[in-house]
């Protein structure tokens, strides 16, 4: 099915959300964007403004936009793509509303089971995410990667219960002609699992060096016990019945702790560590104590002594949101 025949909500105009947004409005898509307040008002009289960190070079998308979902207002993926923290004030507008396919984009420890609480199974996709950056005013500052590293850092999606239904295969398409690096999980949900179990313990640790991950390079004490913390997590998953997506995950069982903490400070001492994981934390404090609350949950549930989990968890509380 060609692009032009689904239509497209985003909800979220954060970094992420203007990724899917540019690149869909490129392609040709029927995409618009749901926005709040200035946010709204700033879209709306001035566009997307999208800049690249890397490069510096500055894009302008004139893309629909609407601040309310009303119920009988039809999309064919409607793609939440805002904090977990934040969706559950947004599923009463999605209830309400009638689209048949709403796909939740981020991390996600806890699993899906809120949503469909609400929303029912048969309505609910996952998915992740295509970028990284943080916003500054009304321009999106975002980096998604290119070359080997977009072939290495495929966005999965997903059903549920693991299928490839039509729905999921059409989404995928869309996407992929869109130029994003979708492609097909069958574990979408072990997959997000994991990836928010090592993101609560990686921003715990990003935090408390105040988001700069130039420093958190500096200290071989914290990196070290990042990676312990980061071997236990694995143990956490087993134990509470969640399968390690994707399987090199694992790898870091084997590899030498000296060779993990110089990979870790080689990627902390970085533009793209900087952009990729202290500019998310600096502007998401919010959502790394939610995802640290829900690995506290898993640590709980599965009875393990996990020291270096519970020494990271114990760092001091997450700085105020940036402005």
């Amino acid at each position: 099915m060609q692009n032009e025949a689904a239509r497209l909500l985003v909800i979220g105009v954060g970094v992420n959300g203007a990724l899917c947004a540019r690149a869909l409005h490129t392609a040709g898509c029927d995409v618009t964007l749901l926005a709040r307040g200035a946010r709204y008002e700033a879209i709306r009289d001035r566009g997307v403004v999208i800049e690249d960190p890397m490069t510096n070079q500055r894009s302008v998308i004139r893309v629909p936009v609407i601040d309310v979902l009303a119920p009988d207002d039809m999309y064919d993926y409607i793609l939440v793509v805002v904090r977990k923290n934040q969706v559950a004030a947004l599923l009463p507008t999605l209830a309400r509303n009638r689209s048949p396919n709403i796909v939740f984009m981020g991390n996600n420890t806890s699993g899906p089971g809120e949503y469909t609480a609400v929303l029912g199974r048969e309505r609910v996709m996952l998915g992740f995410v295509f970028g990284a950056g943080r916003r500054e005013g009304d321009v999106i500052r975002a980096w998604a990667p290119k070359g080997i590293a977009r072939a290495v850092l495929a966005t999965p999606f997903g059903e549920l219960d693991g299928t490839v239904t039509p729905r999921l295969s059409r989404l995928v398409d869309i996407l992929r002609r869109a130029g994003l690096n979708a492609h097909v999980s069958n574990n979408i949900s072990d997959y997000l699992t994991t990836h928010a179990a090592e993101v609560a313990l990686v921003g715990r640790v990003i935090v408390q060096h105040d988001c700069d991950t130039y420093a958190l390079a500096r200290s071989r004490v914290d990196l070290t016990l990042l990676i312990d913390g980061l071997r236990e997590v694995l143990d956490v998953l087993h134990i509470t019945g969640h399968a390690i997506v994707p399987r090199s995950s694992s790898l870091i069982r084997y590899i030498p702790r000296s060779v993990l903490v110089a990979g870790c400070r080689a990627l902390f001492a970085s533009r793209f560590g900087e952009v990729g994981a202290g500019w998310h934390c600096s502007q998401a404090p919010d959502e790394m104590q939610q995802l640290a609350n829900e690995l506290d949950s898993l640590v709980k549930k599965s009875g393990l002594p996990v020291p270096a989990i519970r020494k990271i968890l114990a760092m001091g509380k997450p700085t105020k949101i940036a402005s």
